[in-house]
């Protein structure tokens, strides 16, 4: 285990050391001089120096040496935050950088995802990568780094982003896994105790889905990402509903419909500021509230029946149905409203507990309540079912997630989320242990917006002022310069 301890501090000194030398480095005139003046340190000389690193990875690995290997790997990977901060504050972005820096990403990540897939090397014990998921995600990665040629977007969107650090996390906990098997007396720690080939699976997948993500906001046009999104939640909707109803094929079916429910939470959560952003279709506020009430309405309802009447709950059919279908309503009159508001509120602020809010209060209390199989707890989960039904309907005002709470927080750190988010939602679909872990998280998640994001009234009538003078004319005084 001091082995592994070490590794992983070696590995977050020299990020801290990174982001301190550079940041610092990077605003000193006389150091952007310096810098401008030598290639190797420009971000197209970095990327250039970071292609070759994967296959020397590899070579230690190969020969054993998996400590130095992850080090080496850590390493390099690092200075993919290192060229990008250099080309904002020493301003060397240039459009070669557009498709070099991606470039150099795959050049890292690509030899080592078919030697932990391929296997061929005594020093690599299972679990593997699948060699299949292997090969369709390098080929939809080929193909978004060739689409540079021919499309105007060259610059890496959210997607490729969250896709190769997802991909670097993937082949770190592998690595890390190599190196724990590998290295005589010293035990796994978690979460690699719970790593398997299902879960590694998953995680590969996961990558796939993102670079195709990536590759379709290159080829098509802007005002189709929003629709784009819409499209994915609906399709999260009609799944968890087929599955929410299929206990025979899926044995989780209750946890997997709503892990599905709460993936459609990140594309309702992007499509609306990717449509403030690019524009949309004439009909995408319509179709929007389709796919919500699809899935925030409906496949919660299943969700609901399932989780408070199941075969030996307190709670009558009829009467988790009769409270679904209540829950349903609300929701569906709470999109209606969104269109047509009642009450004057400013920008940014909900009338009501948000749809997607309403559903991952009352789809975890349902969830939990089937989880813990108590009388008094499905009967509590009934009552927070009913409440989320309320507050949606209600006049609360509550601040928008997308466009308030979530552009608050760093973009570094909300990258980090979504990462972190997919890891525990592929570990969920696997291991029990993580999928109860999940819904509570997501019920403590749902508990602190719904009572934690309603705006007081002094909020208000701040955020009332600074919209009224930002909609103000500008000055037309002769005497300003």
């Amino acid at each position: 285990m001091i082995h592994t301890i070490i590794i992983i501090s070696v590995v977050l000194v020299m990020l801290a050391i990174e982001r301190l030398l550079v940041l610092t480095v990077t605003r000193n005139l006389r150091c952007q001089t310096f810098i401008r003046h030598h290639f190797l340190l420009h971000p197209n000389g970095i990327s250039c120096l970071r292609i070759p690193q994967g296959l020397i990875a590899i070579w230690m690995a190969s020969n054993g040496h998996w400590g130095i290997a992850i080090i080496w790997f850590a390493f390099w990977m690092i200075t993919d935050l290192t060229d990008g901060t250099i080309a904002r504050n020493c301003d060397l972005s240039t459009t070669t950088g557009e498709w070099l820096d991606p470039l150099a990403d795959k050049c890292m990540s690509f030899p080592p995802l078919f030697f932990l897939a391929i296997g061929s090397s005594p020093n690599v014990v299972s679990p593997h990568l699948p060699i299949g998921w292997v090969c369709l995600y390098c080929t939809l990665d080929i193909l978004g780094q060739s689409s540079r040629l021919f499309c105007k977007k060259k610059a890496a969107n959210s997607f490729g982003k969250v896709k190769t650090a997802l991909v670097t996390i993937l082949i770190s906990i592998l690595a890390f896994y190599q190196f724990c098997l590998t290295t005589q007396n010293h035990p796994l720690f978690p979460p690699l105790t719970s790593l398997n080939s299902e879960v590694v699976t998953r995680l590969m997948q996961a990558c796939t889905i993102l670079a195709f993500l990536s590759l379709y906001c290159k080829v098509v046009p802007s005002n189709w990402y929003a629709n784009s999104l819409t499209f994915l939640n609906f399709l999260c909707g009609i799944s968890a509903i087929a599955i929410a109803w299929m206990p025979a094929r899926f044995p989780n079916n209750h946890i997997l419909a709503f892990i599905l429910i709460f993936l459609g939470q990140f594309f309702d959560l992007f499509d609306g500021r990717l449509a403030r952003k690019y524009g949309s279709t004439n009909h995408g506020a319509i179709y929007d509230d389709i796919a919500d009430g699809t899935n925030f309405g409906l496949a919660n309802a299943s969700i609901i029946i399932i989780g408070l009447a199941r075969n030996d709950a307190p709670i009558p059919m009829a009467i988790a149905a009769a409270l679904a279908v209540f829950y349903a309503v609300c929701v569906f009159f709470r999109l209606y409203r969104f269109l047509k508001p009642t009450v004057d509120l400013p920008r940014g602020i909900f009338q009501g507990l948000p749809s997607p809010g309403g559903a991952l209060l009352a789809g975890s209390a349902a969830i939990v309540s089937a989880q813990l199989n108590h009388p008094l707890i499905s009967w509590l989960a009934a009552f927070v079912v009913f409440l989320a039904s309320i507050m949606m309907v209600s006049n609360l005002p509550y601040r928008h997630f997308g466009q308030d709470l979530w552009p608050s927080l760093p973009r570094g750190f909300r990258v980090m989320l979504l990462i972190l988010f997919i890891v525990f939602i592929c570990f969920a679909l696997v291991q029990s242990g993580w999928a109860d872990a999940f819904t509570w998280f997501v019920t403590a998640l749902a508990f602190l917006y719904a009572f934690g994001a309603i705006a007081p009234a002094n909020y208000l009538k701040l955020l009332r002022q600074q919209q009224t003078e930002s909609d103000l004319p500008p000055s037309e005084d002769v005497d300003t310069p």
